[in-house]
């Protein structure tokens, strides 16, 4: 949401309270603390296949 990006291990930290805090799955931004689902592998492979390539040296 606020534009920050972060690996997968970033936002894999639970925040401290949460009730479920042992295996709900969210991805929490470590900037803003939105809680979103992660990207499903599927998508992930979608994503890569379809978006356009840089050219090798590009800028």
């Amino acid at each position: 949401m606020c534009g920050h990006e972060f690996t997968r291990e970033e936002g894999a930290a639970c925040q401290a309270g949460c009730p479920v805090s042992k295996g709900c799955g969210l991805v929490t931004c470590p900037a803003c603390g939105y809680e979103f689902p992660p990207t499903s592998r599927i998508v992930e492979l979608i994503t890569n296949l379809v978006k356009p390539k840089r050219a090798a040296g590009a800028r």
